[in-house]
């Protein structure tokens, strides 16, 4: 099993001819410091351009996914609202046609 490690951000890109090296950071509250933040690197992911291509490439569809259900998500929240106003509205109409003159 691989070792999991939590990241906050990416710190640095190193460029080294066909090699690319990635250092993740986690961020940390430093008291007393006036900056309240440092980053701390915890991880330097090393692969070669073209992988890092792919790696994109799969993390930018990852991206597009999530946006879409996310989206979804939205618009199933908006279509109860509707659904949820126009039986409110109905449930009102019923009420006002059943009244006596």
């Amino acid at each position: 099993m691989s070792k999991e490690i939590y990241v906050d951000g990416l710190g640095n890109i190193s460029i080294q001819g066909p090699v690319v090296t990635l250092s993740f950071v986690r961020s940390s509250l430093q008291s007393g410091k006036e900056e309240g933040q440092v980053d701390n690197e915890v991880l330097q992911l090393t692969m070669t351009g073209q992988n890092l291509v792919k790696v994109t490439n799969i993390l930018s569809n990852t991206l597009k996914r999530l946006a879409e259900k996310s989206r979804e998500a939205s618009a199933g929240g908006a279509k109860q609202k509707e659904v949820t106003g126009t039986k409110e509205q109905g449930a009102a109409k019923s009420k006002k046609d059943t009244r006596p003159n």
